[in-house]
Formats: C-alpha cells, structure tokens, sequence
C-alpha cells in the first residue's frame, strides 16, 4: 500500500490513502547470512553495482573467526553476477570488504574498502580491470565520482588524527582544506559540494569551505527530558543536477537518537521544510530528473524506568519515501517482523527508477537488493 502526502512547508499532512498499480519493490536478489551488500552505484538502466563483503572459509589465527572477502556484484537490468574480477589490496595487505561505491560510466567505477591490517583502498575498474588507486592507515567515510576524471575521497587519517579531502583530477590527487568533522560529501560540481561537519552543514566553493544559513528547525518534545534537550543531527546530504539541495535532519538527545526527521529542501534559494515526525531517513538519491528517494524507517520511542536504557524503541515500519513534485508518497517495503536495516538506495539514471539495499536481521537471514518497478 502506497500512501500519498501532500508536501508542504513545516508540516506534512495526509491527503489520500491510494494504492499505486504495479508499482513495487520487487527483490532482486538474495543472500545468505555471511553475505552483506553496503553500498549501491547505477549509470543506466542496465548498468548497476553492489559493493560489500562474504564469508570465506579462511580463518583469522588471531581470533579464530572466518576472514571476509570482498564483493562486487553487477547488474545487467535483468539479474545480479557476482564478478570474478576483483579488486585486490596492496601487496600483504588482502582485502577484506568494500564500503563504498561510485560510478560514473560502465568503465569508471570506484571503490573503497578496508584490507587487512585496517589500511583504507581505493580502487578504480577501468571497464577491464580493477588498479589501486591509493591506500594507507586513513578510513575512508565518503567516495563521490563526477564524470570520467573527478573524484573526490574524505575519511579520517590514522597517523595526524584529523579529517582529509581529496580529489583525482587529470590522473593526479591533490590534498585539499576540509573542515573538522566532515564525514560525507555529495558534489555537483568542482565548485559545488556540500557536506555536514561538526554540527552544521557546510559548503566547498572551489576554493573554500563555508557554513550554510539553515533555516531554523523546532526539535520534537523527549519522552523524557531530564536527559538534556534534543538537538537536530545531519544524517544526509544531496545536491542534484537541478540545483537543489536535500537534507535529512535527525535527531538526538544525548547518546540517544530520536524518531523523527526533517526534509529541507532547497531550490532558488528558497528552503522549505518536509517534517516527517516518525521517520529515520538514512539514504537519500535522485539522478537529476528524476523523483527523490528516501529510505526511512518509522520508530516510536518510550521512556523506560530509571535505572535502565532511558528509551525503548519499536519499529513501526520499513519503508521508502519518493518526492514528486509537490507530492511524496511512503510505500512499506518489508514487515517489521524481517528486523530490516537499509544500507544504501540509489537512482538508476535515464530509467526513473531506484535500487535499494538492506540487510534482515530475522529469518531468512542475509542481504537483499530490491528494485522499484513504477507504474
């Protein structure tokens, strides 16, 4: 069942209860237990990546647990292949699961992963073969590719202990300013990037970084307020081809989160607010022509009595959001019962549909990858 919303400034209110014909998210693919799918790329309707990580039967001698292998799936528009082509870490160092993953064509895809002895790798698939691109004792948090020679890298660097941003340009990085806290970026241009660090949302103009006005954003009520007043968190950040901005505003008091988000949106300037009171909103995507996507998950929250956890949470349910337009609609995509986490949801260019990924929890255990067939 598909739910529409009208979208309007603040608050959002129900309009009608209709059920969209054939338009599902349909899965695609299936995993076993010791499988898990942490990230999604597309560059057309026949053209998509799966980057994570799957069992082996190799143990670890310092821990006695299984080592992990990197995975890299592709989809052809019809079904999901494993690739026998993988990407590989330094010399001594294998690698054992990628994080991220970014496209721009069929013959530029980047990876990011982590090989043994925790270095970071970045690899590139030329459309024959996967090279290294760099590696080192740094964690990579962000991966963006923009046409067939920008991209950019953020992560945290192991040996100064601060934040790093860089960018491949012309078959060469240059190390960039960033500042403290920034963990995720999503660009539209060399001159147009946003990001959120250390508390605000800032912006990269091709020289320097600089805070956004945000408009100001009222909190949702604690169900218990002597733990300390609930303050927004920024959990997301799109920029698209049509010069809008979508930002997912959480919440958290404390070390606890709190259900609930907010939208903002911003196009000629002008912001606007989607508040959407139950909902996490964890992945945002859209391919510049396209509807927006959300994948949310709905919680309530209770206090609990003194002495334990101050919050007990319940999920409501699992579902994507897609804003048209002046018009979101929420479609349920697996019953709670499953114990679904998302990972990642992604556009598929020139096709106006997503892929989506998530990780259950509950019997049958394992990663899936669904696809939202529109109507």
């Amino acid at each position: 069942m598909a739910v529409v919303l009208a979208v309007g400034i603040g608050l959002t209110s129900p309009v009608q209860a209709t059920t969209v014909r054939d338009a599902v998210w349909r899965i695609g693919y299936r995993s076993g237990p010791d499988t898990v799918v942490n990230d999604l790329a597309a560059t057309g309707p026949s053209d998509a990546w799966a980057a994570g990580a799957r069992g082996t039967k190799e143990r670890d001698p310092r821990t006695g647990s299984f080592f992990t292998a990197p995975l890299i799936m592709r989809w052809n528009g019809q079904v999901w292949t494993e690739m026998r082509s993988a990407p590989s870490g330094p010399q001594g160092f294998p690698l054992r699961e990628l994080s991220r993953i970014e496209a721009s064509s069929p013959a530029n895809v980047w990876i990011a992963g982590t090989a043994e002895g925790d270095r970071s790798v970045l690899s590139r698939w030329d459309g024959g073969r996967w090279r290294l691109m760099g590696w080192g004792r740094t964690t990579i948090t962000d991966l963006d590719v923009a046409g067939a020679d920008h991209t950019w890298v953020v992560g945290h660097d192991e040996r100064s202990k601060g934040t790093f941003f860089k960018h491949f340009h012309h078959g060469r990085w240059t190390s960039l300013s960033a500042p403290a806290g920034l963990k995720e970026i999503s660009v539209r241009s060399a001159s147009d990037i946003w990001g959120p660090a250390s508390g605000t949302i800032t912006h990269w103009n091709g020289k320097t970084w600089q805070p956004v006005n945000l408009p100001a954003i009222t909190p949702p009520s604690a169900p218990d307020p002597a733990y300390g007043p609930v303050r927004p968190t920024f959990n997301e950040v799109l920029v698209t081809r049509r010069n809008e901005v979508w930002i997912a505003v959480g919440f958290q008091q404390g070390d606890w989160s709190q259900p609930g988000t907010v939208l903002l949106h911003q196009q000629a300037g002008t912001w606007r607010q989607i508040r959407l009171p139950g909902d996490v909103v964890t992945a945002l995507s859209c391919d510049g022509d396209g509807p927006v996507y959300a994948a949310s998950t709905r919680q309530s929250i209770t206090a609990t009595p003194e002495g334990q956890d101050p919050y007990a949470y319940t999920t409501v349910s699992i579902d994507t959001l897609r804003v048209t337009g002046a018009s979101l609609t929420r479609q349920n995509v697996t019953p709670v019962t499953t114990g679904f986490q998302w990972s990642n949801v992604t556009t598929i260019p020139a096709a106006g549909t997503a892929l989506a990924a998530g990780y259950a929890w509950r019997p049958p255990q394992g990663s899936v990858i669904l696809r939202y067939d529109s109507p």
